[in-house]
């Protein structure tokens, strides 16, 4: 198992790597457990650590045992087995089923993209057991959260070179994070059905006439890949809960998937916080109170006011003197351009930063949208021109469909630019990438 290249441990089927993600994950779910015998185990650590095989006498120091996770994975695959000490004893784990479920949740939850690994559980005679944690390259190059890449030199682990990533790139097929499972939920609990049933029987309403084929509710998400099976269950991936998660379990089970909202009472960020508001919740939820939150502050406008109305929405009486009003900082802003740069910092956003959130900032003259991404295959640029490449496929079908029942807009970054400019005789600032960040300001007209 831990010699790669030589061991008869090693599944022939690990060459055959299935062709999507969804059928990948059923196979992980059925494909038999090899059932390595006690004393090839043993042959095995008596070899002590090399390139395909890291040891460790318990399950600790999470940061660590992530990077060696990673550089297995981006190496040549190989194995961690926990409850073997530095002099090459097996002590064993006193809880193996606990070991594994912590496994998994790592590989999902903190190493992107995910790791997909086959976790086996040996007892020996003695009663001590120990886990085996094993790791293939489908998807590699892998990174921790802040975007660190590791591979494996002999036993030690080191941060690649750039002329190594490149390599790891040349020839590689990323899971996206929307499509990574949410082990700790059930769609019998965590799903919305009256609004994913809803979009379902707007978009496909054949099948549903009359009742028909009632509400198999896991098929359909399955079918939309926005849930996979795991073993004997059927789990949403962190896309499904997004979408049609109740909000209650979605700011439970994904907490950093909020957006900050803040007011300020001057032209930055350094001026005074007049209200601060952090949304949670689904998609929808979050999209809807948003918006609310910009509308108590600006006013929305399908096109740009005369002169006349702008007066009149600053608040200044007819005839009037202006020395003796007061005048309420209130900009007006295009309600397209507004809700498609609202649409885009949900669908553009990445899910799978952890240190970074959404952030939108209300200015008197301006509003700041901060959204984390994920890195760019093409350059940024590249969007004023039409070209990109979404990060979150599933998500953007399905939030901009007509029957999820958000007011979205299907403009795209160059229509949202080029009504910007002509609404508010400014251009937008768009889109600026900074430190893992893409960052576009509107600016309002006062």
């Amino acid at each position: 198992m831990a010699r790669k290249r030589s061991h008869q441990h090693q599944r022939s089927s690990r060459a055959q790597t299935p062709g999507s993600e969804r059928s990948y994950y059923e196979y992980l779910a059925t494909a038999p457990a090899y059932r390595i015998s006690r004393s090839e185990m043993v042959r095995a650590i008596k070899g002590g650590e090399d390139t395909y095989l890291e040891l460790k006498v318990r399950f600790s120091n999470v940061d660590k045992l992530v990077a060696e996770i990673i550089a297995l994975a981006n190496t040549d695959g190989g194995a961690i087995i926990f409850g073997v000490n530095d002099q090459l004893r097996i002590e064993g784990v006193d809880d193996p089923e606990d070991v594994e479920t912590q496994l998994r949740e790592i590989c999902a939850r903190q190493i992107q993209p995910p790791v997909l690994p086959w976790i086996n559980k040996i007892a020996f005679d003695n009663g001590r057991r120990i886990v085996i944690l094993e790791l293939n390259t489908a998807n590699r190059p892998h990174r921790t959260l802040d975007d660190r890449f590791y591979v494996r030199e002999g036993a030690i682990k080191r941060e690649a070179t750039a002329e190594e990533l490149s390599r790891l790139y040349e020839d590689t097929h990323l899971t996206r994070f929307e499509q990574v499972p949410v082990f700790a939920s059930l769609i019998s609990r965590d799903i919305d059905e009256s609004l994913f049933w809803s979009y379902v029987r707007g978009v496909y309403p054949d099948p549903w006439k009359d009742g028909g084929r009632g509400f198999p509710t896991e098929q359909v998400m399955m079918e939309m890949g926005l849930a996979v099976k795991i073993g004997t269950g059927i789990v949403p991936t962190i896309g499904g809960l997004m979408l049609f998660g109740m909000p209650e379990r979605v700011a439970e089970l994904l907490p950093a998937n909020d957006l900050l909202m803040t007011r300020y009472s001057g032209i930055g960020p350094v001026s005074p916080v007049i209200e601060q508001v952090r949304m949670n919740g689904n998609l929808f939820q979050i999209f809807e109170g948003a918006l609310k939150f910009i509308e108590r502050y600006v006013d929305l406008r399908d096109e740009r006011p005369t002169r006349r109305e702008r007066r009149g929405d600053n608040g200044l009486q007819a005839g009037a003197d202006p020395e003796e009003q007061f005048l309420p900082v209130r900009a007006s802003y295009h309600r397209g351009v507004l809700i498609e740069s609202l649409t885009n910092c949900l669908i553009h956003r990445h899910w799978g930063a952890r240190e970074k959130t959404g952030r939108i900032n209300i200015f008197d003259q301006s509003i700041e949208m901060l959204n984390p991404v994920a890195p760019l295959e093409l350059p940024a640029v590249s969007m004023r021109y039409g070209i990109g490449n979404p990060p979150n496929p599933r998500l953007k079908a399905v939030l901009t469909n007509q029957h999820y029942g958000l007011p979205t807009v299907r403009g795209g970054v160059p229509w949202l630019v080029a009504e910007a400019a002509k609404y508010a005789r400014r251009q937008a600032e768009w889109p600026v990438l900074n430190q893992g960040e893409f960052r576009l300001r509107l600016h309002g007209l006062c």
